[in-house]
Formats: C-alpha cells, sequence, structure tokens
C-alpha cells in the first residue's frame, strides 16, 4: 500500500535528522536504524525509546518512534506520537498531519483521515512530493457523493389494540383512565431531495387513528415543514419554519405554527450527537378546546451510535408549556434509551425505555406525575422496501393525583415501505 510505502521511506529519510545525536548515543540509535531497516519494528521501537530517554530530543526520534507504534498497528499510540510532533516541531507539521490521516484511516474514519490530509496539503506548499501523496489519498477517502434526485418518504397501516386509549395527553388534553379499543393507524411522510447543495428542502406527513370502539379519540394531523439545510465539515444544520393542523373525534382540534432548528455533529462514521429546539405557537380550531391555546417550547439532545446492524440511541429533553388551562400546562423532562438490529435481511429486534416527569405548579393544588414506558418490537424485510412489524408498549403514569394515574397496553401489528 502507498501509505505503508511511504511510511517507510520518510521514516528513512528522517534519520538525516539524527546527525546531531549524543555521542553516547550513537550506538543505540544505529540499532535502532538497522532493527527498523531489517523490519524488527519492536526492537527498533526500543532502540529510539532508549535515546530519546537519553537525551536526544530532535525531531527524528520522536517521528521514527511514531512510525515504529504504527508499523507495531499500536495506532493509538502512533496517534499521540505524530501528534507531539506537530506540536512540537512546527517544520515537521505537515509530514505528521499527513500520518495522522493514515492513522485515522487505519481506525476506520475517512472523516478524520480526510481533514489530517487536506491539513497537510495546505501547510506543505513547498514540499511537491507530500502534497501529491496527500492528494492522492483525499482522492482515495473521497466519500460517494450522497446526492438524492428524488423524493424519499414511507407509508405504513398499523392494526391492534389500546387497552388503555389516552391520547388526550399527547394532543394536549389531560389524561386519565379511558376506554379500551381495537385500532388502526396509517402514516405517510415524504421529503424532497437534498441536492448535494445547501439549500431549502420541503418535508410533511400525515397520521390518521382510529379507535374502533371509542371513536371520540379518533385522530388525524397534517404536517408541513420548509428548512434550510446547511452542511458543513462534520456538523449539518437544520432551520425551518413548520405548520401543522389536526382533529379530534371528527372535529377540528387544533392548529399550530412555530419554527425549529437542529444541529446534528458527526463525531466519526459510527456516531452523532443531534441538538435540536421546537417552538410552537398553538391556537384552537374549535371553541370546546379553547384551553389548548399557548404555546410550547422543547429541547432536546440525542446521542446515536451505529455498528453494523446494530443502533443505540440516548435521549434527553425538557419541555415548557404556556397554556390558557393550567392543567395541561407542565414542565417536564424525558430521558430514554433504544437499541434496534436491523440486519440486511431476517428478522430484527428493538427494544426501548423512557421515563418522563412532569411537573404542573401552576395548578391550585399542585401536581407531579411520573410516566414510565417500555416498549419491544420485532421487524422482517418482507421483499424490496416492504416491512412488516410486530410492536409492544407498556405505560405507567403516576400521579399525585390518583385520577390521573393509568397504565397502558399496546399491541400492534403493521407494514411499512419506504422510498
Amino acid at each position: 500500500m502507498q501509505d505503508c510505502k511511504f511510511a517507510t521511506i520518510v521514516a528513512a529519510l528522517m534519520l538525516l535528522f539524527g546527525q546531531n545525536t549524543f555521542a553516547d548515543s550513537a550506538d543505540i540509535w544505529l540499532a535502532g536504524q538497522k532493527a527498523f531497516h531489517d523490519g524488527d519494528y519492536s526492537s527498533a521501537l526500543h532502540y529510539f525509546q532508549s535515546s530519546r530517554n537519553d537525551g536526544l530530543d530532535g525531531p527524528a526520534v520522536h517521528y521514527n518512534i511514531a512510525v515504529c507504534h504504527f508499523k507495531l498497528t499500536d495506532f493509538e499510540q502512533a496517534r499521540s506520537a505524530f501528534h507531539l510532533v506537530a506540536d512540537k516541531f512546527p517544520q515537521m507539521r505537515g509530514l505528521a498531519e499527513y500520518n495522522l490521516g493514515l492513522v485515522a484511516r487505519r481506525l476506520g474514519d475517512d472523516r478524520k483521515a480526510r481533514q489530517h490530509f487536506l491539513s497537510a496539503y495546505q501547510i506543505s506548499p513547498n514540499n511537491e512530493t507530500l502534497r501529491i501523496l496527500a492528494s492522492n489519498m483525499l482522492r482515495e477517502t473521497e466519500p460517494p457523493v450522497s446526492t438524492v434526485s428524488r423524493w424519499t418518504g414511507a407509508a405504513g397501516l398499523r392494526v391492534g389494540s389500546d387497552s388503555n386509549v389516552a391520547l388526550r395527553d399527547e394532543i394536549g388534553l389531560p389524561a386519565g383512565a379511558t376506554p379500551s379499543s381495537s385500532m388502526a393507524n396509517m402514516f405517510a411522510t415524504i421529503r424532497s431531495p437534498w441536492t448535494g447543495r445547501n439549500g431549502f428542502r420541503l418535508s410533511g406527513s400525515v397520521y390518521l387513528s382510529r379507535f374502533f370502539d371509542a371513536d371520540e379519540f379518533d385522530q388525524s394531523d397534517v404536517y408541513g415543514r420548509i428548512f434550510y439545510d446547511l452542511r458543513w465539515s462534520d456538523w449539518r444544520f437544520e432551520f425551518g419554519a413548520h405548520a401543522s393542523a389536526g382533529t379530534l373525534g371528527g372535529s377540528a382540534f387544533d392548529r399550530k405554527t412555530g419554527g425549529s432548528g437542529r444541529a446534528i455533529w458527526y463525531l466519526d462514521q459510527k456516531s452523532s450527537i443531534k441538538f435540536r429546539f421546537v417552538y410552537d405557537d398553538i391556537s384552537a380550531a374549535n371553541s370546546a378546546f379553547s384551553g389548548i391555546e399557548g404555546s410550547r417550547q422543547q429541547w432536546d439532545v440525542r446521542y446515536h451510535h451505529y455498528s453494523g446492524d446494530h443502533r443505540f440511541a440516548l435521549r434527553l429533553s425538557s419541555e415548557t408549556n404556556n397554556r390558557v388551562d393550567r392543567s395541561i400546562s407542565p414542565a417536564r423532562t424525558r430521558i430514554g434509551a433504544a437499541y434496534r438490529y436491523a440486519p440486511e435481511s431476517g428478522w430484527g429486534y428493538e427494544a426501548g425505555v423512557n421515563f418522563r416527569n412532569s411537573d404542573y405548579d401552576d395548578l391550585a393544588i399542585p401536581r407531579k406525575e411520573e410516566l414510565f414506558t417500555l416498549r419491544a418490537g420485532l421487524t422482517r424485510i418482507l421483499f424490496s422496501d416492504w416491512f412488516a412489524m410486530l410492536d409492544y408498549r407498556y405505560s405507567e403514569n403516576n400521579s399525585s393525583d390518583p385520577l390521573f394515574s393509568y397504565d397502558r397496553n399496546q399491541f400492534s401489528l403493521g407494514i411499512m415501505r419506504t422510498f
């Protein structure tokens, strides 16, 4: 490989810096050179480290220690040693940055590797050989152009049963014990293509839910959003405005307008942190629901880790409400964790747990609630872009006012198609 060849060539060239070694270290230094030339990198590392410990502190000894670690596949030690060379010897920074790129690539982080190769190229205008090598590695690590020339989305249908149709809390009315019912829901989402350039995009969704034994809780919601998608280095930003309209029990229920911002920090190719803020201005579409009017703010931070077919996520969020009806104006915090195994074929599975704390401090008699939710599911790829889903959720809400305490069991079987 070109990177290994270059590391070897540069290591040999850098031995020229060893002409200023101390006399009492000459034999050790020469032994290190010979061991390196013979491919005995473990012995070479020992000799070079001994030379350093005897007082040899020039760039050659530190650089060759770093190269020995690289050759021995001790990449974490190699990274630390190359960083030391870059920090301590400015004249060597370009070469060190290039080798840091090789280390990052061996560790599977092509994004970080490209940053180092680009830095090596930019700070070495007078080193044509190094610039050519850095350019070659930049081309070799060039990510595929992730342009989507068509709209993408998903649509699905689920049927099942709900032991407690406690959806009122989720849409803005006080929760409590409600009837059990069989149910069905349909959903569809769509998003405009990303062309590979920063710019405006559109997204939308439709949700319909029907409770056959409690039709007063039937729901529908239509949502649309326009946002500016900005991608820079290891970050992605979205700034947008949204609007939605919903119904409850066949009657117009609410209207929401607002804005949101999201930032995604890609730590490496396997993990990211997402920050999000959403503001909603809420109005009632029917005078019977005037108590829901007001505003809501939500903050959210999530950590995602991907490893092959495995997905893991952690979530921490907070919510504040300022509604006409103080009984639906809680301050909330939520923490959650989820795991998903999603193979390219066969069965997958997922599980999650969430805890939500709600404080209704503005009531004449303040109320506190704690909602615990456990979820488990199975998924299976049927063919092409079609998926089957089997889902179970258990929820238990404990309130300081027993009227608002409840538990809930939900089962559903569904099918979904992505496009």
